[in-house]
């Protein structure tokens, strides 16, 4: 079928989890036989390369309210020219203002929830007053509620984000799809020769290396993180940090490490490519994801699992659905630097049930590949299609 998807950006020059997923979405879908047309929001200048049909709709350096008028005037060309059979939105307020006036009526709007935005961006405003907070949030509610509305029915990552689509957002639970995400395992395997890769990496034979790859903000709990990683090398010198990744938060955590006197234990990456962020994976021992709230998904967690990799989390949201499936003892009590250090000093001491590498591996493959999500996926276009029938 023609598939017409809305995202927020392309993962090869702006990466992050959502623009990841909608990338190796768009890849699986694809494969799985759908002719698929992906808008997204571009840097001025970038150039997109992919052999996917993916358009550039509008630039990221215009406002909110161009950026979603170019999306909405891309989607009525494309309903004219690429005539789709499902509109399937992934960010909502790039699709607010596609309405119904701009899709024919036998056309079902699936929209994939990749997490409360307006919720997300209060998170991160603590600069503001709290009443521009409360504000702001209102607004950007508002918006997303315009695409919320008039969806037919919804996909989610995981048990979590369900919740908080009927909680906060009034979709009735039967409207809702739990397909959780997957990785890209050919991509994301274990390495044939990990010791040569850990030396160019810069790792030492004896050391221990810790991972973390996330965006460098408030709600991710990196600085909890660090902050545990006193305790972890007074018992265990030999232990290294690294964590990737790009944020507002950034200089601040850079800081909190001098201060910490971690420099030698903890370094903080920046950005890494799609290929080094693999060979992270496939080196550490551990990845760690300390996130504090609204992880509605996890993939870091599913990547480091699929490269061989077992990680230790937070049990919260979606890192909690996967990672429980697992083992029980990957989860932190909870998201303080306390429970944090305590339960990677456990690991390190083999104190916990850890599951070896081939295991990680298999469960990965086992529950989160993207035939199954195509699959998925497909099945709920087919309901809505049969829905929308009377409307031709």
């Amino acid at each position: 079928m023609k598939l017409l998807s809305t995202g927020l950006g392309w993962n090869e020059l702006q990466p992050g989890g959502l623009n990841r997923y909608f990338a190796d979405y768009n890849a699986a879908m694809k494969e799985y036989g759908h002719a698929g047309l992906g808008l997204v929001v571009t840097e001025s200048g970038d150039q997109l390369s992919t052999n996917l049909n993916i358009v550039e709709a509008a630039s990221s350096g215009t406002p909110l309210i161009a950026r979603m008028r170019s999306l909405k005037r891309m989607a009525r060309q494309s309903v004219d020219a690429f005539q789709p059979e499902v509109f399937n939105p992934h960010f909502a307020p790039y699709a607010a203002m596609i309405s119904r006036a701009v899709l024919p009526p036998h056309v079902p709007i699936v929209t994939h929830f990749h997490g409360p935005w307006a919720l997300e961006s209060k998170l991160e405003e603590h600069h503001r007053s709290p009443f521009m907070r409360e504000s702001r949030y209102w607004v950007k509610k508002q918006v997303e509620l315009l695409t919320y509305r008039r969806s037919d029915s919804f996909i989610v990552l995981s048990e979590y984000f369900r919740d908080i689509l009927i909680e906060q957002y009034g979709i009735e639970s039967h409207r809702i799809h739990i397909i959780p995400g997957a990785v890209e395992h050919e991509k994301f395997k274990p390495h044939p020769d990990r010791e040569s890769l850990r030396r160019k990496l810069g790792v030492q034979p004896e050391q221990q290396l810790l991972f973390c790859a996330r965006r460098i903000v408030r709600r991710m709990g990196i600085d909890r993180l660090i902050e545990s990683m006193n305790a972890v090398v007074a018992l265990h010198p030999g232990v290294r940090l690294c964590i990737a990744g790009d944020g507002a938060m950034r200089e601040e955590y850079s800081r909190l490490v001098e201060s910490l006197r971690l420099s030698d234990h903890v370094k903080l990456l920046g950005r890494v490519s799609n290929e080094e962020l693999v060979e992270w994976y496939q080196a550490a021992d551990m990845s760690i994801v300390p996130t504090i709230t609204l992880e509605g998904f996890g993939l870091v967690t599913v990547e480091s699992l699929s490269c061989g990799t077992p990680v230790l989390g937070t049990p919260y949201g979606g890192t909690r659905e996967i990672l429980g499936k697992l083992s029980a003892d990957l989860l932190f009590k909870d998201g303080t630097s306390e429970s944090i250090s305590e339960t990677i000093i456990a690991a390190l001491e083999q104190r916990l049930h850890i599951p070896s590498r081939e295991e990680c591996r298999e469960h990965v493959m086992q529950h989160y590949t993207w035939d199954r999500v195509a699959d998925a996926v497909t099945q709920v276009f087919e309901v809505e299609l049969e829905k929308r029938k009377r409307f031709r």
